[in-house]
């Protein structure tokens, strides 16, 4: 009887022994199965307010897409200054614009585009009707951030309109008039007419506040050269010495380089911040491009008014896709500051929403009647931001 039971009892303490060691090996296996996929958690959406903070979290996945644990350190970072993020994951917004938040655990990394927008902002867009182009009647009309309530801003004082530019510190709207040669001046709570801005100019079409904070012109005829005027209209300079032939759009890369697009040339030319000429850098893919604007990580969108379309270049002017197609006429380009991109489709009549990766979100701006006006041919749109 007692063999017996010393027998058996070194049966049972070998049995849990063995039980032990399986449960060892099997904790080392599951513990051993590596991180395929990171996906970061951010339980609001991908949107931030400015001094908000959020903490984000990551969740681990093998290559057979099931939850693992993460045995490795998370690093954190961002690839600009509009978040803050320390190594715990907890996010703060900084200043309105787009952050690329990166998280990596080993050899591993995901990534959030996270938007940062401001809530104590307010947001209208004002829209220039070309009607029928050299012919008026023309007009500004002025609507809200989801464009309702629109309203006629001015019809006074135009000629064949192309810009708008909105001078905050004087509560004032400039716009460029092509048949007139000059820019007008308005009172932006009003629209009433205040005289000229500037005159003298070849057919001024795009215009737009530099890094400088001078006003640039552009022109579609005579010497094609870009202008610079302060903001009480007094003429500064000829800014470059190459002129760019039936210029419709230019914008500024982060480096302070001045972009350039050539309707009838079919390109856009770049010149340095001191208005070298760097040459042309983009001169594929487009039959006759209007307005471009660089979006928030560089990258460069071209109406293109002659194909109907609206292009995306690389930085460094490589064609990467036709993210919209299917338009008519596009001439004016705005982005909000979550990436969305405003396209006014002039022969269409309206104003469409895109978003950044050109799905199609909605008609903001139609064909309408406005207080017993209509929009006929949008030719540019601005998007304004302000307290």
């Amino acid at each position: 009887m007692t063999f017996f039971n010393t027998k058996k009892s070194c049966f049972l303490i070998l049995i849990f022994i063995t039980s032990l060691i399986a449960c060892e090996s099997d904790s080392e296996d599951t513990a051993s199965i590596p991180i395929s996929r990171l996906e970061i958690i951010f339980e609001s959406g991908n949107e931030l307010d400015v001094d908000e903070e959020v903490s984000l979290s990551v969740v681990g996945y093998d290559q057979n897409n099931n939850i693992q644990a993460i045995n490795e350190d998370l690093q954190w970072s961002t690839n600009n200054d509009r978040v803050g993020i320390n190594q715990n994951g907890k996010i703060i917004g900084l200043s309105v614009g787009i952050s690329i938040v990166t998280v990596r655990a080993g050899n591993v990394t995901s990534t959030l585009r996270v938007v940062v927008y401001d809530s104590s902002l307010k947001t209208e867009i004002f829209v220039s009707d070309a009607f029928n182009f050299e012919l008026p009647p023309w007009k500004i009309l002025r609507y809200d951030e989801n464009g309702q309530n629109g309203k006629v801003f001015t019809s006074e004082e135009l000629g064949w309109p192309q810009d708008i530019v909105i001078l905050e510190d004087q509560q004032l709207v400039i716009i460029s008039n092509l048949n007139t040669n000059n820019i007008t001046k308005y009172d932006l709570s009003t629209g009433e007419y205040e005289g000229v801005f500037a005159g003298g100019i070849d057919g001024p079409t795009r215009m737009k506040i530099g890094p400088d904070n001078l006003v640039y012109v552009l022109q579609s005829s005579g010497s094609g050269l870009v202008k610079r005027y302060q903001q009480d209209g007094t003429f500064v300079d000829d800014f470059t010495k190459i002129g760019v032939p039936q210029s419709l759009g230019m914008d500024w890369d982060s480096d302070g380089n001045l972009y350039v697009s050539s309707f009838v040339g079919r390109y856009v030319r770049m010149f340095s911040p001191e208005g070298e000429d760097l040459g042309i850098v983009i001169n594929s893919n487009l039959s006759g491009p209007a307005d471009i604007k660089f979006e928030d990580g560089g990258t460069i969108l071209v109406n293109d008014r002659e194909g109907n379309a609206v292009v995306r270049y690389s930085s460094n002017g490589s064609f990467l896709n036709n993210i919209v197609t299917s338009l008519n006429e596009p001439e004016g380009l705005a982005i909000f500051s979550n990436g969305d991109v405003l396209v006014a489709n002039g022969g269409f009549g309206r104003v469409e929403l895109y978003d950044y990766t050109g799905k199609f979100v909605k008609m903001l701006i139609t064909r309408e009647t406005i207080s017993g006006e209509e929009l006929w041919q949008p030719n540019a749109v601005k998007i304004r931001v302000y307290k």
